[in-house]
């Protein structure tokens, strides 16, 4: 443990006692590297009167984020699939005020499982077929989600389904806009291609992850046992989930096995079968250059916080370089495919 850990640790069995109201000790505290928006921990409590171990996950806001989301928009998320067909972690607290330990935070039970890097294409050898059916299927059911039923529309508030598409961009832009330190004319392409050639009407506002992709979900040999990182949850349209997971930047070496799992049209079938939505392929397409845009726009401001010393996390310096540069193939090669 660093040096501040052990107090870290410390300050937190303390806080979550009051709150569980038993009596914790920490055990060990671990920090996890590669959130863009979150600082996380993996804690192992210990309650000394019923001789038992609790392994929790702390995330806490950071003062520099490369996603501005509250922790709020996290916990609504995971609480709407407690207990459903969607695996998520149990949630333990939800502490909105920075007082007790620095900055708002979040805690949940750990689940059994590993996460791998998206990058790996090898990562689920021999199950890709397994995960990736239930990649697609779990990601149908998210899209299927009845917001009203969830209570999620007076939650989030439900955008114009008319706008919902430029809600996005707008802000995507506005991110490049904000942190770009030359000019990008590949990418300043797309996002004109994109604002003079909107897509359809979304058939349904779904619930929408935001980064659902290789690398942000648990398993265990053949079985996803988790759904990760709902920071960026929000309402909108389904396609826009599916075209972030289909996006050639998660299977760059084999771009015809989206994630490295399952093939496209398997994934796509499986997707529609669970979702229960009719797919329009001209707004997917839309949706997947958007995704280029927004991932873009993470890279570009993951440098941008690198080279300021805002966040010095070696991932921001990778995120920056190659998946920029990877990003901006797929981009000319999209914008070439419909030329043709």
């Amino acid at each position: 443990m660093s040096a501040t850990e052990p107090e870290l640790g410390k300050e937190f069995a303390s806080y979550l006692s009051k709150r569980l109201k038993k009596n914790l000790i920490c055990k060990d505290i671990q920090r996890i590297f590669g959130g863009a928006s979150r600082e996380t921990y993996k804690v192992r409590l210990y309650e000394k009167e019923v001789d038992k171990y609790l392994n929790v996950i702390y995330r806490k806001s950071q003062e520099s984020s490369l996603i501005e989301t509250d922790q709020e928009t996290e916990y609504l998320a995971y609480q709407a699939f407690q207990n459903s067909h969607v695996p998520v972690p149990k949630l333990i607290v939800l502490e909105k005020s920075s007082k007790p330990l620095g900055a708002p935070f979040l805690v949940m039970e750990e689940l059994s499982g590993q996460s791998y890097n998206p990058f790996d294409k090898d990562a689920y050898k021999p199950y890709q077929k397994e995960i990736g059916e239930q990649f697609w299927s779990i990601l149908g059911k998210i899209s299927s989600t009845n917001i009203s039923k969830k209570g999620l529309d007076k939650k989030f508030g439900v955008p114009s389904p008319e706008k919902l598409w430029k809600k996005e961009l707008d802000y995507w832009v506005s991110v490049i806009r904000s942190d770009s330190m030359g000019v990008e004319p590949i990418l300043e392409a797309a996002i004109r291609k994109l604002y003079r050639s909107p897509p359809s009407k979304p058939e349904r506002i779904g619930l929408i992850h935001g980064d659902y992709r290789n690398g942000n979900f648990l398993i265990d040999k053949d079985t996803i046992t988790g759904i990760l990182d709902w920071e960026m949850a929000h309402l909108g349209d389904p396609l826009e989930d599916l075209a972030w997971a289909l996006s050639p930047i998660w299977c760059w070496e084999e771009n015809l096995r989206p994630a490295y799992l399952i093939s496209r049209d398997e994934g796509l079938d499986i997707w529609k079968r669970n979702s229960k939505i009719d797919l329009n392929e001209d707004s997917l397409t839309w949706w997947e250059l958007f995704a280029c845009v927004k991932g873009m726009a993470i890279w570009i401001s993951a440098g941008n916080e690198f080279l300021k010393g805002k966040n010095t996390d070696p991932v921001n310096l990778f995120s920056a370089w190659v998946p920029g540069d990877i990003h901006t193939e797929i981009i000319l090669n999209l914008m070439e495919s419909r030329v043709n």
